[in-house]
């Protein structure tokens, strides 16, 4: 099921991996992927970007909404993006409605005609949590936009439920929970104090209505200076599908792995982890599956922008100071 190619340098611009993900993608792939427990490494927010599937009246291409759950002092918070270039809207209470207006952001493929504002309904008064500050159960988050109320973002085990409850039997099918979004980036923001030791693990599907995969990511062995015979390691379903060896010195690489026959592209940088280099200051990891037409690796911006296949990223940082420090940059 999981197979390597050889291993090649990426060049500089893999330090921006972390904005890269989060970017407009073209195409949809995966349910949201979920934290398992870590000894070593606690999350502290998960992003999710989403590409809504229907087109609202006077859009040539769907919105991008995201969802960013955080891990407060306050407790669990919640922010929604009606785009990938728009900033966070802030949702402080655990149940709400709140109307999100596009013309104060802009909407990417906007048309004479277009619905301005979005409307998010939420419910986390019920949320229930793992390691990670993004509910697994017991919630919905659900965004309608337009006048007639099209579904754009569903969310939760309880989204369904609200739908058919807010449009009172007549919902049509694509106001589903299921068929409204689908995942098509998600980054991933730990610490872990000593890169050494650190490992993280989370399911994903890289393609839509594939198989869900459980993906880990750690640092081993070569105590916290990352001696010869520390490595880095990406596994799938347990097996080892990358292995950099000696990660203090291969700071930077990329390598192919075949996931169910399709390819999925592993990335890393780990210079800010090791010398706290700022403005990232963290160790990045990107797998992000890719058509098997595709003829090479993508690396640039523009190319991550327009290029199909679901993303995720994982950010490891030794402090939350160092997290801190990198989110106000």
């Amino acid at each position: 099921m999981v197979s390597a190619s050889s291993l090649l340098l990426l060049p500089s611009s893999v330090r921006d991996l972390a904005s890269c993900v989060v970017a407009d993608v073209a195409a949809c792939t995966s349910p949201a992927s979920t934290l398992t427990s870590s000894a070593s490494a606690s999350a502290l927010s998960v992003t999710v970007s989403y590409r809504a599937t229907t087109l609202l009246p006077g859009q040539t291409s769907p919105l991008h909404p995201r969802l960013t759950w955080t891990r407060s002092p306050l407790g669990p918070a919640l922010s929604f993006s009606p785009s990938a270039s728009a900033p966070a809207v802030p949702l402080r209470r655990r149940k709400g409605t709140r109307s999100v207006s596009l013309d104060d952001f802009g909407s990417a493929g906007a048309g004479p005609g277009c619905c301005s504002q979005v409307v998010v309904f939420w419910d986390l008064t019920a949320a229930r949590y793992d390691a990670s500050p993004e509910p697994h159960s017991g919630y919905y988050f659900v965004a309608v936009a337009g006048a007639d109320e099209v579904v754009v973002l569903a969310v939760g085990d309880l989204a369904a439920e609200f739908v058919e409850e807010r449009f009172e039997g007549r919902a049509p099918p694509e106001a589903t929970a299921a068929a409204s979004s689908l995942p098509v980036a998600r980054r991933e923001r730990v610490v872990a104090p000593d890169p050494a030791t650190m490992h993280t693990s989370r399911r994903v599907r890289f393609a839509e209505g594939g198989t869900e995969h459980e993906v880990s990511v750690g640092c081993s062995g070569g105590g916290s200076g990352g001696g010869e015979d520390g490595e880095l390691w990406v596994s799938v379903d347990g097996k080892r599908a990358v292995q950099a060896r000696r990660p203090r010195l291969n700071f930077r690489g990329n390598q192919t792995v075949f996931v169910d026959g399709a390819p999925v592209d592993v990335m890393w940088d780990l210079h800010g982890w090791w010398f706290r280099d700022p403005p990232a200051g963290c160790a990045v990891v990107m797998l992000r599956a890719r058509s098997a037409l595709e003829s090479r690796l993508w690396l640039e911006e523009e190319e991550a922008a327009a290029a199909p296949g679901f993303s995720l990223v994982v950010q490891a940082f030794k402090s939350r100071n160092d997290e801190l420090s990198s989110a106000h940059r």
